[in-house]
Parts: structure tokens; C-alpha cells; sequence
């Protein structure tokens, strides 16, 4: 056993009754002296064993532990005059509230630093904030599915369809496969492909406001572009189909593969030229011969022009409905063609009009 000095056991009788911020602590003045045990007492703060400048011990069932050492782990600051302890600092409490607090604050900066990122990548998603609106990628899905559903089998074709966002646009491609439905498209027309493509779009720009929208049809087993699109914000289409032809390239063709007008076995007209032209969704071939209607009338075989005989008016529709299969079968775009014959004079002397003949001067 060790005997300690009157004045050391002072400063220990005095760590039990600790009182933070500046709280004087007072006791009666004694002299006592105390039995002190070893016990290879270890001090713990906030889960870290910390080394004091004097061993703790044990007093009557009581730990003592240096005061100054102690206050200084717990931030606090221990001073000794006028026969008292002076406490100052913050108790454990408000460290362990302050800790706390900047916990918080540091989580809550990394959430907003995750909000920003978030942000960005939606308007990845949509471009810019003013491109267009519901551009997720599960939004345009959803209007895809919705396209499919309703427009799949328009005009008896087996329609595919894919719709993605590229460059703040929605890209729209519309496809067919000709190997299995090339004679129903046949019986479409440009109108009602530009009609369909019009519809279609509306539809899309409903679900997404303030969007452009643009695209292409095509023929999926001939991997070619039929026709190319565009949407704007306002809803006006710009729709444009592709022709394998020109119309000047074709006249020439035309004007090579016929050259008269067989109306029988002994009375032609000879071709001077054929001509196309178009007016909306119309085409019309011009064929002029090389005689006026007056030398046309001095033919034996025909006297007068308006009474051609059954046979010879079965000729000349032949020769019209001929050209018009030619027509239809490079031009696909057309609702109507119509064919006008025309003397060496340019006087109109018969059209033909959805089978119907009329011969006219």
C-alpha cells in the first residue's frame, strides 16, 4: 500500500463531482489518509483506450482518475487557483451532437452532389430541358407499344415499327417487308402512305409535346428507302417519296418502246413524243402525234374522228391502258393516271380517264 500526500487526495476527492461550462466547484478542507489499490484500471473514451498520466485506482469502491488528463480527452480545459478546479469546454454530449451534425451535413451535400448527377442524366434523356417533354426512355416505349397496337395491320400490311430519341428528335422508321406484302402496298397510294405516316406522327407528338419528329419508310427485304419525313412542332408534314425514274428520263423511254398508234392492221399514227406530268397525287402522259386532226380525218378508215369504229376505239384504249402499266409499275405514288392525245397542232383530239374514252376536238 502507498500513502498519498493530503493535497493530491484533495484533487481526486474532487474529479467525483465534475460540472462542465465554467461550473466552480467548491469542497470543505480535510485531511485524510486513504488506502489507494492498483488494478490495472484502463480508461476507454468513445471506444479508443486512452493513456492517462497517472495509473486510475480504486478508493473505498471509487475510481480515481487524473482529472487534468481526463478533461483534456474530453476537449475540456482543468485549471487549479484560489483552492479551487476550473472546468471549461464543451461537455461530451455537445461533441458528440456537433460530430453528428457534420455526419449530416456531409450526407446531405452527397445526396444533392447524386440529385445533380440524376438531373443530368435526365436531360441526357431528353436532350435539352426545351427539346421536348416525357422523353424518358420507358415514355417513348410506352408510345412505341401504342403505335404497334394501333397501326400494325393498316391496309393489310404487316407494318414494323421502331422509335428511339437521337439528338433531341424522335426518329421514327416505318418498314414493310415486300416478300410477303408487296401486293398490298401496291394498292396503297402516296396519299394514303403520306396519310398514314401523318397519323402516325400526330399520335407521337401527343404523348411528346415540343418534340420534331423525323423518319423514313422502307422496304425491309430490298433494304431501300421508299420515303423520308419530317414532323415539326406545329404539326406540319413534310412527306417525300423516292422514284426510282425521273419523269424526263422515262418520256424517253416511252417515246422509245412507242412510236405509233396501231388503231388496225393498216392504219397507225406516228408518235412525235410523250410527255409526263404531275399535279398532286395525278399523273398524266401527254402523246402528240405527227398529223393534225384534218389529215387524221382523211385516213379512209376513219372519215370523221368522233365515230371511230368499235375496233378502232378498242385500239387506241389498249394503247393508252398500255402506258398506263408501265406507268403503275415504275411509279407506285400515284392515285390516278390519266392519258390525253393531242394532234400535231396541240388541239386535245381524246383523253382517257379510269377506262373511259372521250374522243374530243
Amino acid at each position: 500500500m502507498k500513502k498519498f500526500k493530503p493535497y493530491k487526495l484533495l484533487c481526486l476527492t474532487l474529479g467525483v463531482g465534475i460540472v462542465m461550462s465554467g461550473t466552480v466547484l467548491n469542497a470543505a478542507s480535510l485531511t485524510k489518509t486513504l488506502k489507494a489499490v492498483y488494478n490495472n484500471i484502463a480508461v476507454s473514451y468513445n471506444g479508443q483506450t486512452k493513456v492517462l498520466s497517472s495509473e486510475p485506482f480504486l478508493i473505498n469502491g471509487s475510481v480515481y482518475v487524473p482529472l487534468r488528463t481526463v478533461g483534456e480527452i474530453m476537449g475540456t480545459s482543468v485549471s487549479w487557483a484560489n483552492n479551487t478546479v476550473y472546468i471549461t469546454g464543451q461537455s461530451s454530449s455537445n461533441v458528440s451532437s456537433e460530430q453528428e451534425i457534420a455526419a449530416k451535413n456531409f450526407e446531405i451535400a452527397s445526396l444533392k452532389q447524386q440529385l445533380d448527377l440524376a438531373k443530368k442524366e435526365l436531360e441526357t434523356y431528353k436532350g435539352t430541358g426545351t427539346a421536348g417533354s416525357n422523353l424518358t426512355t420507358t415514355a417513348i416505349n410506352n408510345t412505341l407499344n401504342k403505335i404497334v397496337d394501333t397501326y400494325d395491320e393498316d391496309y393489310d400490311v404487316d407494318w414494323e415499327f421502331d422509335l428511339r430519341l437521337v439528338s433531341s428528335k424522335l426518329e421514327l422508321t416505318v418498314s414493310y417487308d415486300s416478300r410477303y406484302d408487296d401486293d398490298d402496298f401496291d394498292d396503297t397510294t402516296e396519299s394514303k402512305r403520306k396519310q398514314f405516316i401523318k397519323e402516325i406522327c400526330y399520335d407521337i407528338s401527343t404523348a411528346h409535346k415540343d418534340v420534331e419528329i423525323y423518319g423514313t419508310l422502307e422496304d425491309s427485304r430490298e433494304d431501300t428507302e421508299i420515303a423520308e419525313f419530317s414532323y415539326s412542332k406545329t404539326g406540319s408534314l413534310d412527306y417525300e417519296e423516292e422514284s426510282s425514274t425521273s419523269l424526263s428520263d422515262f418520256e424517253d423511254d416511252l417515246e422509245r418502246s412507242y412510236r405509233s398508234i396501231k388503231l388496225s392492221d393498216s392504219v397507225s399514227l406516228n408518235i412525235d413524243s410523250i410527255e409526263l406530268s404531275e399535279r398532286n397525287d395525278t399523273l398524266t402522259f401527254t402523246v402528240t402525234t405527227d398529223l393534225s386532226l384534218e389529215d387524221i380525218e382523211k385516213i379512209d378508215e376513219i372519215d370523221e374522228w368522233d365515230r371511230l369504229s368499235t375496233t378502232h376505239q378498242r385500239r387506241l384504249e389498249e394503247f393508252f391502258d398500255d402506258i398506263i402499266n408501265d406507268l403503275e409499275y415504275e411509279y407506285k405514288s400515284y392515285d390516278e393516271i390519266v392519258g390525253v392525245l393531242r394532234d400535231n397542232d396541240n388541239d386535245l383530239i381524246a383523253s382517257y380517264e379510269d377506262g373511259d374514252l372521250d374522243l374530243d376536238y
